[in-house]
């Protein structure tokens, strides 16, 4: 799933998908009124290293044939005067950036690489980048009444329609979470200063693994182009991050797992694009640090279903582009789950069955011209989904149907469809899932004034909620108030898992196995049955296992006894 800068392509969005030191440094830990704020970490070994790219040229992925010659290659490549932007021990790759038209033919002269690839063919420009547009900046009166909390909820609890549907409070009678279990979110960021998501964040252990990109981003914010641990201009990950673990702090909302901490893992561009470079380092810091639980609410771009040998049609460099995705994303499986990383992905909001011959209408979203593809599951992925050890999350809307947008397979026997959980329905309003929204965005949308009063405009779309003394149309000058929004894709759905898994592992006192996270979240999920044909989607299976909603849905009170 991707993000975008704007409301109304955020939006979309999630309905239509799924000389900087090295890491980029620590920001400052954040301040919290919490009593049992996160700890501040500091990364223990790690097999990736960042440098600062030069503002031009083209971004290329190099491959080691052997992970132990990483170093040697890399150092080869920096004599022969590239650009290096970072070097991944772990994994085999090295990334650098050139305006060099001979890059590929210099990088595959070093002994030991296997392959040179760019996404980005030469001479192609992208359209402008999609900036966020201010609305009306008068400040709403009508502000809306949120449902009544359970016993003990924050504030917006009685919105969270999908926490009450798996059982949320149930869990929490047996573990709200320990500080201990840390979940990394591999998103387009985290808002540090978000109120409800302080408290619960490391930001000392967080990481950007990206580079912003003027020509799709819009203007960069930072020097270098390098955006600060703690920042989210997207908003995307920020969501994801509050359904996961916001602060049960009498604010907002109260995340699946309040209980445990967050790490921010950026790789997502503000433009919403995740690109190969930063996923792969990302899952990779993550597996250094033995992380217990990563979620991945996307695709890797730029090829929304990447076929080994490429698709009918693509280029020879597409398809040696698409072959080392595939290659370095199993590599990069296969170190976490080593390391003991539960992965768990959104399924995607194309309402496709991924797991039969189809077409993809989207590809390539960056470096070239997309057009119609013929893709066939047999010989192609759609990453991080399809990975044997990552648990794919389908989604459900409030009546635990199927959420229309969500990919479901007609071969359950795949797994490319391991469970689901609540991610929305409708197309716009409340009927989505609410959780934390970056101040930032929302001021830059119009869906907040200067003072930090939700505005007319924004009414609809964002709700606020403040510490005692702040009245809801009170100015906010110190920002203390935390925003929301609603947003709905499998993107949401995803992260109800990513809590649970979280919870589980809270609940069993000691590291688990990835598969016997996924087991236990399998086991205890709510068996549903297939529903009556719905046109287009057929649904293939039995009642504990089918092709659209794989073991079931989600119990999170379940899933911790």
């Amino acid at each position: 799933m991707h993000a975008r800068t704007a409301w109304g392509a955020l939006l979309a969005l999630t309905m239509t998908a799924s000389g900087c030191s090295a890491l980029g440094g620590d920001s400052p830990a954040s301040t919290s009124s919490s009593s049992t704020p996160a700890p501040s970490s500091t990364a223990a070994h790690t097999s990736v290293q960042l440098f600062t790219p030069p503002a031009e040229g083209r971004d290329w992925v190099v491959v080691a044939k052997d992970p132990a010659d990483t170093q040697r290659i890399a150092d080869a490549l920096k004599s022969d005067g590239l650009a290096l932007t970072s070097i991944n021990t772990a994994i085999g790759m090295v990334t650098l950036r050139s305006p060099d038209d001979d890059v590929q033919k210099r990088a595959k002269g070093v002994d030991g690489v296997s392959a040179a690839v760019t996404d980005r063919s030469a001479g192609w420009t992208p359209d402008e980048p999609q900036l966020p547009v201010a609305g009306d900046l008068t400040p709403a009166t009508d502000i809306p009444t949120p449902p009544s909390p359970p016993k003990g909820g924050d504030p917006f609890d009685g919105w969270l329609w999908g926490a009450a549907a798996i059982d949320v409070a149930g869990a929490h009678e047996v573990t709200t979470g320990r500080r201990e279990v840390r979940v990394g979110v591999i998103d387009t960021g985290i808002d540090a200063s978000h109120p409800d998501l302080a408290p619960v964040l490391d930001t000392g252990l967080s990481r950007s693994f990206v580079t912003d990109l003027p020509d799709i981003d819009g203007p960069c914010e930072a020097d270098g182009c390098v955006d600060p641990v703690g920042a989210d201009d997207a908003g995307h990950g920020t969501h994801v991050a509050g359904t996961i673990a916001a602060a049960a702090n009498g604010l907002g909302v109260t995340g699946v797992a309040p209980g445990v901490t967050l790490v921010d893992l950026r790789a997502g561009q503000d433009a919403g694009l995740f690109f190969i470079g930063p996923t792969i380092n990302a899952l990779t810091y993550a597996a250094d640090q033995r992380l217990d639980v990563v979620n991945m609410s996307y695709y890797v771009d730029p090829w929304l279903v990447a076929c080994r040998g490429g698709a009918p049609g693509d280029s020879p460099d597409q398809a040696a582009f698409q072959d080392v995705s595939i290659e370095l994303m199993h590599r990069a499986y296969d170190v976490a789950d080593k390391a003991g990383v539960t992965i768990v992905s959104s399924a995607g909001n194309d309402a496709a069955d991924v797991g039969a011959p189809g077409t993809d209408e989207t590809s390539p979203d960056y470096g070239g011209t997309a057009r119609d593809r013929s893709v066939d599951p047999s010989s192609c992925e759609r990453l991080p989904l399809d990975g044997k050890r990552v648990i794919g999350v389908a989604s459900v809307d409030q009546g635990d149907a199927r959420s229309t947008f969500s990919n479901w397979t007609s071969d359950p026997s795949d797994r490319r469809i391991d469970i689901a959980a609540p991610g929305g329905q409708e197309p716009d309003g409340r009927g989505g899932i609410l959780s934390a929204m970056p101040r930032d965005l929302a001021r830059a949308e119009g869906a907040i004034d200067d003072e930090g009063r939700v505005t007319q405009d924004g009414n609809q779309r964002v709700v606020r909620s403040c510490p005692d003394g702040i009245g809801d149309i009170d100015p906010d000058p110190d920002e203390r108030c935390g925003l929301y929004t609603w947003l709905q894709g499998t993107s949401m759905a995803s992260p109800h898992v990513a809590g649970v898994a979280a919870l589980v592992i809270s609940a069993n006192g000691d590291r688990m196995r990835p598969a016997d996270v996924a087991a236990t979240l399998g086991r205890t999920a709510t068996d549903k049955p297939c529903p009556a044909d719905e046109g287009a989607v057929t649904c293939e299976g039995t009642t504990q296992l089918n092709g659209i909603f794989g073991e079931g849905v989600v119990d999170a009170a379940a899933a911790v006894r």
